[in-house]
């Protein structure tokens, strides 16, 4: 009888441990948004950005369509500091972004074009010495 006992309440325990990490794996969001040129006001379209999920150690490529949206899927819930990133363009960051189980947060980033700085090549002479 106390071998059935201990029987029965381990399986209830690894029954309940299965159902809890099943459950944690399904905690996620979306994010979806725009991202508009902080200047002219208008879409960045068909472009390719990296999006970093500071909280997660979340990276990902995110392409935006012809409107300049974009959609991040299986986002894990919590708090997050996201960070829209590409060559020519200046980081965009927001902080505090709560990502919800189950639920789309919409956002818009505006990204400034980097300015391009036109460096002179430096030319110098050189002296080779001899040992």
């Amino acid at each position: 009888m106390k071998k059935l006992l201990i029987a029965s309440l381990l399986m209830t325990g690894i029954s309940v441990s299965a159902y809890a990490t099943a459950d944690k794996g399904t905690e996620t969001g979306t994010v979806q948004g725009t991202i508009i040129d902080a200047e002219t006001k208008k879409p960045v379209a068909n472009t390719t950005f990296s999006a970093t999920i500071r909280k997660a150690s979340f990276f990902k490529e995110i392409v935006t369509d012809a409107n300049g949206n974009f959609k991040i899927n299986n986002v894990p819930v919590g708090e997050h500091t996201i960070i829209i990133d590409k060559v020519g363009y200046r980081a965009s960051k927001k902080e505090a972004i709560l990502v919800k189980e189950g639920l789309v947060l919409k956002i818009e980033f505006e990204v400034v074009e980097a300015e391009e700085e036109i460096h002179e090549p430096l030319i110098s002479p050189i002296t080779i010495h001899s040992f």
